[in-house]
């Protein structure tokens, strides 16, 4: 092997590994709000959230949702960015106000408890730029800044908000993450009921379904990032899905402990479904 071949071998993976973490951090939906043409006529909802509403590493919940309810007068825009934690969605809250939605769903939180963890992981996401340093999340921020989100989409004038309670973090129900997401979904239940929007539990209907399943898993949840690597590039590179990988890692909702295959996806399109149908198809509003 000549020199040059040599330097092409050794720069593949280089390439495939910022290939790979372009698909991770920097990639965009493509029915991101203000990157598509509003369809007249149709209602307008935006789900925003962080990976499992991008859903790019994780089966798309808000692409299943489209399928459902195709035929009807509503448009499905994905707010979702990878990593992204409470602090995060703020910057990005005027992209969803600018789409002048009917609905908005919010799923976010996740990061924002995996922040909390421990030093190594607050770290992570200041490397990613979703957090500035010096940030260091806690519960309290993250209480102050759901409230704010609320806050500036009512003062927008939306009126159909709904709330998502936080999907498992690893399937090991005893495991601190779950503790924490636990606590963090119950705020956000009481943020519901304070400000009259609709609570979508997502959590409590995926923590009924594992309690079906042996609690022992092959994998602990601080596996995630290895796992989600480990997983994207099979899924990229070798065409494996989402639920092949799940059924891999001996994972019920889950091919990485944190993001979704189809099971899971379902708890929060079935959710957001049924939000849909009782208040909006009723009386749709019409864009023109």
């Amino acid at each position: 092997m000549g020199f040059i071949g040599l330097f092409v071998l050794l720069l593949a993976p280089v390439g495939v590994y910022v290939w790979l973490r372009h698909k991770v951090v920097s990639h965009i939906p493509e029915n991101y709000p203000g990157r598509v043409l509003l369809q007249a006529n149709n209602a307008v909802v935006v789900c925003a959230g962080d990976s499992l509403t991008h859903g790019n590493i994780s089966v798309n919940y808000v692409d299943r949702l489209a399928n459902r309810f195709a035929g009807q007068p509503i448009q499905f825009l994905n707010a979702g960015r990878n990593a992204d934690l409470t602090y995060s969605l703020l910057d990005r809250l005027d992209n969803v106000i600018a789409a002048k939605p009917d609905v908005v769903t919010i799923l976010i939180g996740t990061n924002d408890v995996n922040a909390s963890l421990n030093e190594q992981e607050r770290s992570h996401y200041q490397k990613l730029g979703r957090i500035d340093a010096g940030i260091m999340p806690t519960f309290a921020t993250f209480q102050a800044n759901y409230r704010q989100v609320v806050s500036r989409l009512k003062s927008a004038g939306i009126r159909r908000i709904a709330l998502a309670s936080l999907p498992v973090m690893s399937e090991d129900l005893t495991h601190e993450a779950n503790h924490r997401a636990e606590a963090y979904s119950a705020f956000i239940r009481e943020l519901c009921q304070e400000e009259r929007l609709m609570y979508l539990p997502v959590r409590e209907a995926m923590t009924t379904y594992l309690a079906g399943f042996p609690a022992q898993r092959p994998h602990r949840y601080e596996a995630k990032q290895r796992l989600m690597t480990l997983n994207v590039a099979r899924f990229q590179l070798l065409g494996q899905s989402w639920d092949a990988l799940t059924q891999h890692r001996g994972n019920q909702l889950t091919h990485d402990m944190l993001h979704l295959n189809t099971a899971g996806a379902d708890f929060i399109a079935d959710a957001v479904a049924t939000y849909l149908e009782t208040n909006l198809l009723p009386q749709p509003i019409l864009h023109s």
